[in-house]
């Protein structure tokens, strides 16, 4: 062993090949990187350094949590590069840019740290004008390293990382929302009221939602509710909802909803659980309109109100 070691010393490789092993049960071999091994692994960091050595960047992958940190460190990359001296980003499977930052040589960063999810399929880019000399790779599983190209492009594999030429843009998402259903509307007044439906499902997700009255689109929402005001006193509406994802798709248009106004004259007393009422009278309670259907001696009950045999709600036509 002792020879041998004095021999690997001297830097004659093939003298530490694999021919040792007929003469020696622990052959000696060079001490250089496992480019094989270095993609593979859990937990991978990136150095980003500028001039005197100053990181200025770290980067820090743990696929076991799916979660990469970026640490920024204040100061100025290298003031001799007057435009983008190295750039970080991450893109998902579904082509949305989760995360991009541009480092100019010759301006002041501040400092920050931010953790962005990273999942497998998910693509990380990094580019350093200097990256053979200051931009490093590290595998904190075996310590392996190696240093960057000017431009290295990383695509997330259940077995570590995987190197690919460029980033390619996946399939173009041509999937529409479902229909929105459930349409309905409250608090009616003579000059507003409030519309809500149940969300739509999307391969993607939903981004907003279009309100339409009367066939044109008057807004754009994220929720399930929206408050059309400045309505005409006593004029019917007819309201419809189309949902649209982050790739523009739209949803078929929801059930069509007629609305109309009340008339701003006309208001109706509170219901009152121990008064008497005869057929035909209307009261309101909790924002709807009833209409008694008997004769009829409340008792204090606050749920005979929704008996139908008592009361019937008035659908607005």
């Amino acid at each position: 062993n002792d020879t041998i070691q004095k021999v690997a010393a001297l830097g004659y490789p093939i003298l530490t090949a694999e021919i040792w092993k007929g003469t020696d049960s622990n052959p000696i071999k060079p001490d250089m990187p496992d480019v094989n091994n270095i993609l593979e692994g859990n937990q991978f960091a990136w150095s980003l350094k500028g001039i005197g050595d100053f990181e200025f960047a770290k980067v820090n992958l743990n696929k076991s949590t799916e979660e990469m940190q970026i640490d920024l460190k204040a100061g100025v990359p290298h003031n001799y590069f007057d435009s983008t001296y190295a750039s970080i980003k991450v893109q998902n499977t579904s082509g949305k840019v989760v995360y991009n930052k541009e480092f100019y040589g010759n301006k002041q960063q501040n400092a920050g740290t931010q953790k962005v999810s990273v999942k497998t399929g998910d693509l990380i880019e990094l580019t350093h004008l200097e990256g053979r000399e200051r931009a490093t790779l590290i595998n904190l599983d075996n310590n392996k390293r190696e240093n960057l190209d000017k431009k290295v492009m990383y695509e997330v594999t259940k077995d570590g990382l995987k190197k690919v030429n460029q980033i390619v843009n996946p399939k173009p998402d041509t999937e529409a929302p479902t229909q929105p259903q459930g349409l309905y509307a409250s608090n009616l007044t003579s000059n507003s009221v409030e519309l809500k439906w149940n969300p739509s499902t999307d391969n993607i997700g939903v981004k907003e939602y279009q309100v339409l009255r009367d066939g044109q689109l008057i807004q754009t929402v994220q929720g399930t509710t929206f408050i059309d005001q400045n309505l005409t006193v006593n004029k019917k509406y007819k309201y419809a909802v189309k949902a649209v994802d982050a790739a523009g798709n739209t949803s078929i248009q929801s059930e069509i909803l007629p609305v109309k106004t009340k008339d701003q004259n006309v208001s109706y007393e509170k219901w009152d659980p121990k008064k008497a009422y005869t057929k035909g009278d209307k009261v309101e309670h909790q924002g709807t309109v009833y209409e008694a259907v008997q004769n009829h001696q409340g008792n204090g009950d606050p749920n005979w109100i929704f008996a139908l045999s008592l009361w019937k709600p008035l659908t607005i036509k």
